[in-house]
């Protein structure tokens, strides 16, 4: 049935995605996806997490899951430091240096993680309270900005000083919520 276990969480999904698809054509904008979803799955997994999906123009990773690593959280935010890097890499590769814009959210806490779905279907996921609230603050971060829970800027703030703060309100949590920009 699964176990909880303390996670770290990455969202990373592009900006005006819709817009691009309609504005170019899904025949241009398909290979800089496809070029995206390659380059964060090796930067999630050179940091031993894992990929649970890639889902329209976003991706979702889990860390300290199934290889446990005290280091988790500086762990997804450099992957997610890494993905935001490899955008205007990809970008240009592909002639066009402004297309593709990535928004990121970091969340860190306890999760259920088990396998689910059919008898020849099934994923490794994690779900709970710390997954819906890293796809929370991905949906908010502005284009190139990484936005981290309070939590994961305790952990990193040695290394990363100067964040910005921000008061949120996200959808289906009652309170403001606090958040971090990293630098």
């Amino acid at each position: 049935m699964g176990h909880l276990s303390p996670v770290s969480v990455l969202f990373a999904d592009a900006r005006g995605f819709t817009s691009l698809i309609h504005e170019h054509g899904p025949e241009e904008i398909t290979p800089f996806i496809d070029e995206f979803f390659k380059r964060c799955y090796n930067i999630v997994i050179n940091h031993d997490g894992i990929m649970d999906h890639f889902r329209g123009d976003a991706i979702l990773g889990f860390f300290n899951v199934p290889i446990r690593h005290d280091d988790h959280v500086a762990r997804a935010v450099a992957a997610a430091a890494e993905i935001q890097a490899a955008v205007p890499e990809i970008n240009l590769s592909k002639g066009r240096p402004d297309l593709l814009k990535i928004g990121a959210g970091i969340t860190t806490g306890m999760a259920l993680t088990a396998t689910v779905g059919s008898n020849t279907c099934t994923d490794y996921t994690g779900m709970g309270d710390v997954a819906n609230i890293a796809s929370r603050l991905q949906g908010v971060a502005k284009p190139g900005e990484i936005l981290v829970s309070a939590d994961v800027y305790d952990v990193v703030a040695g290394t990363m000083p100067g964040a910005e703060k921000r008061v949120l309100e996200l959808k289906g949590i009652d309170e403001p919520y606090e958040a971090y920009v990293l630098p």
